[in-house]
């Protein structure tokens, strides 16, 4: 890194921590000093999976009668249609409204931690959350073994699935699988990451240069611009609800409260409404909240503009294996 851009970023992370406003025009001749695009990566084209388990997955995860009422399906609260998520602000299942906001399953398999928590550790551990909580889809294995070993359509895809045997191990590793194919790695954003220079309009460049400077980038990272690290929500100013402490409902330790996983923003534009409690549908706000909790500093409109712009650059058709399956 060249020395005129360790010290530029310094400084802007500097006033950052200090809580200072941060000034787009004083900074705004260095933004294209600025490269922080080795935190960041393209979404890979080529998925290691099976097909056929994850075939199997897909008719799992559709299917309601995995619930104790057989009326909730893990897609009532992940629309596989659109963004992979539901648009209501928390989830409703079978004993009524959660606590949280649903987050959408696309690139889910990219995070290193799941739910907004990250007490799990493993796609197929995260799995048994909904499948038990009360709120959620209310079963258990015992049940949901019962009901798949005696379906003749289940038996004949677990046979064409590498013969895997019926169990609540096959199972969530089937439902697994399918997640691990719900990528989209068509964006505009990854194409400028491939080395299009001509993939963002000029406002967008803005935006993913405002992105970077201001310290987004330094949560929202990696292949999935997020999803890779837990961290205070409030940091600066607190917009917490007292009603979710998120990581600390999980410890019960002091230290945990307001924690929670940093979101992917991959699609994130296809995906209203925002943060853990859904407290809002427009990404202007969302950003807005996130420059005074999360970096301490007020935005000026133009500045929100630019960075919505870029964040719209992040969305990409839905997973291509979707329409395989619906069309077979």
């Amino acid at each position: 890194m060249r020395f005129e851009t360790w010290i530029v970023t310094f400084l802007v992370f500097s006033s950052v921590l200090a809580g200072q406003e941060y000034d787009q025009h004083e900074h705004s001749k260095h933004d294209q000093d600025v490269d922080n695009t080795l935190l960041v990566e393209p979404i890979p084209q080529d998925i290691d999976v099976n097909r056929d388990i994850a075939k199997l997955g897909w008719v799992l995860f559709n299917d309601p009668n995995l619930s104790s009422n057989q009326a909730v399906s893990c897609e009532s609260c992940h629309d596989l249609a659109t963004n992979g998520a539901e648009t209501t602000r928390v989830s409703t299942g079978v004993n009524g409204i959660g606590l949280r906001n649903s987050l959408t399953v696309f690139n889910s398999a990219l995070n290193y931690r799941f739910f907004w928590d990250g007490r799990a550790n493993t796609l197929e551990d995260q799995i048994d959350g909904p499948i038990t909580n009360p709120l959620e889809m209310d079963s258990d294995w015992p049940q949901i073994e019962r009901y798949v070993s005696r379906s003749a359509s289940y038996k004949q895809l677990f046979s064409s699935a590498n013969d895997l045997p019926i169990s609540r191990d096959t199972i969530r590793f089937a439902l697994a699988e399918f997640v691990r194919t719900l990528q989209t790695p068509d964006s505009t954003f990854d194409r400028f990451l491939q080395g299009d220079s001509t993939a963002l309009s000029a406002q967008e460049l803005r935006g993913w240069e405002t992105f970077q400077t201001v310290g987004c980038v330094q949560c929202h990272q990696g292949k999935n611009i997020g999803g890779n690290m837990i961290q205070k929500f409030g940091y600066f100013t607190s917009i917490n609800s007292p009603q979710d402490t998120g990581k600390h409902l999980i410890t019960d330790q002091g230290q945990d409260k307001f924690y929670f996983r940093v979101a992917s923003l991959r699609n994130v534009a296809q995906t209203p409404p925002y943060f853990h409690d859904g407290r809002t549908k427009t990404l202007e706000t969302a950003i807005r909240i996130m420059a005074k909790g999360q970096l301490g500093i007020t935005m000026e409109n133009d500045t929100i503009a630019d960075i919505e712009a870029f964040l719209h650059t992040l969305s990409a058709p839905r997973p291509s294996i979707l329409e395989e399956f619906e069309n077979e």
